[in-house]
């Protein structure tokens, strides 16, 4: 390694904090991969955001690319402290894989990331997800209560993977646990407040008065209450589109909706010619405001 070079990653490594010559222990857990997959569930699509402790997340590394499916991607996983330990034949090589990691890592994509996550420490974005939030790739494994990041070493943008190693390394050395606002891949819904087919339903029926699908989202804030987000685009002048965004708090909030809607749909369909309902955003969409000012409907 040349002299730039050995600068260039002692550098990383300052900024990391991490010392390759003491391993903090956090990053030295002996972790039990058991992330299962689940039957005829959408892997490609998030449904569930949560603020999840630095220290609740276990690491670890799979050859495996991002793209492959979870089973792969799980079969060809390790511990991430195996590849901070150069022992043995095994050991050798993916700590020279990891190293690889370090020297290729970009430290201005790690401070976006940080800057990033102080930004959604505040607030909630109003689509809920965000830019390439896809990079986190963190699971949650119901059998054992745990987080995991599943990352690859393949990845080409190892940013999120090196943003949680620096902060998992300042808790350890600080106790300050912070949360960070993230996709949960492979979760499903929780049924709180709604089946999996009356999702469906409420899906169906705002394309009905939209002409376009939503995405919906089970989101819990830094306390773990629950919301239930719905956000999708509409018309709302010749070919002006407008985005909505609508926040069911409660269950009996929720329940309201999806009554009403329910009934809107019903009579919208079976009785075409006597009723046609309009979709209107209120001008404050970008704040949480009741759901039936938020989203009213006309009958012509």
């Amino acid at each position: 390694m040349s002299e730039n070079n050995t600068k260039d990653m002692q550098e990383k490594l300052k900024y990391l904090k991490l010392d390759l010559n003491k391993i903090p222990n956090i990053l030295l857990q002996n972790i039990e991969n058991e992330i299962k997959p689940a039957r005829n569930y959408e892997e490609k699509k998030y449904k569930v955001y949560k603020y999840v402790p630095i220290s609740k997340i276990k690491i670890l590394l799979t050859r495996a690319n991002r793209l492959n499916t979870l089973q792969e991607k799980s079969s060809l996983a390790s511990p991430l402290y195996t590849y901070l330990m150069p022992e043995g034949e095994e050991g050798i090589l993916k700590h020279t894989i990891f190293l690889k990691m370090i020297r290729d890592i970009n430290i201005q994509e790690i401070k976006e990331i940080e800057e990033e996550q102080k930004k959604l420490e505040g607030e909630i974005p109003f689509k809920v997800k965000y830019k390439e939030n896809y990079l986190w790739q963190i699971y949650y494994s119901e059998y054992t209560k745990t987080y995991y990041m599943l990352a690859t070493i393949e990845d080409l943008d190892c940013s999120c993977l090196f943003y949680l190693i620096k902060e998992q390394i300042d808790y350890e050395k600080t106790g300050i646990d912070k949360k960070i606002f993230v996709p949960i891949n492979y979760l499903d819904y929780s049924k709180k407040y709604f089946t999996k087919s009356e999702v469906a339903d409420i899906e169906k029926y705002l394309w009905q008065f939209t002409k376009e699908w939503p995405l919906v989202y089970e989101v819990y804030d830094k306390d773990d209450n629950m919301s239930f987000q719905i956000v999708g685009n509409t018309n709302v002048y010749e070919k002006v589109n407008s985005i909505y965004k609508i926040s069911l708090n409660c269950e009996e909030e929720a329940n309201r909706f999806y009554k009403l809607i329910k009934a809107l749909f019903i009579l919208e369909t079976e009785f075409p010619h006597r009723y046609k309902f309009e979709a209107r955003i209120s001008e404050n969409r970008r704040t949480r405001i009741h759901i039936y000012r938020r989203f009213n409907f006309k009958n012509n």
